[in-house]
């Protein structure tokens, strides 16, 4: 095999086990302007922002749950504190659970929706009170909301 063709099977098998770009979304939350990377699969909302050491002002995770979900939240193996954002099918916010603390060891609490609802966004802590969200806010959701719900 020549050159060439070594140099592409590289480039081909480092593609290979490149993380792939997260999908994320432009939403807007209290008329300010977030970067929302989305999760939708079992594995990614399982995952979710466990490890991350920080969480920048403007960034947060969007988790998009199948209908008739009722989510549970905790904070295993979390390093930072979050604000946890309850959201409907309609984009509009019916919890808030503000500067929740990461969990080092269980029994961790639990943050469950008092319905089912579609998404939870976990943003920056302090952001819910700096940006004044209040239950039945309307958030933009950049019309994700009109997206059909993920499969189980």
């Amino acid at each position: 095999m020549g050159r060439l063709g070594r140099g592409w099977l590289l480039m081909l098998a480092l593609f290979a086990v490149s993380p792939a770009q997260a999908q994320t979304i432009q939403a807007m939350l209290g008329g300010h302007s977030f970067q929302l990377e989305l999760v939708a699969d079992p594995d990614s909302r399982r995952q979710g922002l466990m490890g991350r050491t920080e969480l920048a002002a403007g960034e947060g995770m969007l988790f998009d749950f199948p209908e008739g979900t009722r989510p549970v939240i905790w904070m295993r193996n979390m390093q930072i504190s979050l604000d946890l954002l309850f959201v409907d099918e309609n984009a509009r916010l019916v919890q808030i659970f503000a500067e929740v603390p990461p969990c080092a060891a269980p029994p961790c609490a639990l943050y469950q929706a008092d319905q089912a609802l579609r998404f939870v966004i976990e943003v920056p802590p302090g952001t819910a009170e700096k940006l004044g969200l209040e239950v039945g806010d309307r958030l933009d959701l950049a019309d994700h909301q009109l997206s059909p719900p993920p499969p189980y």
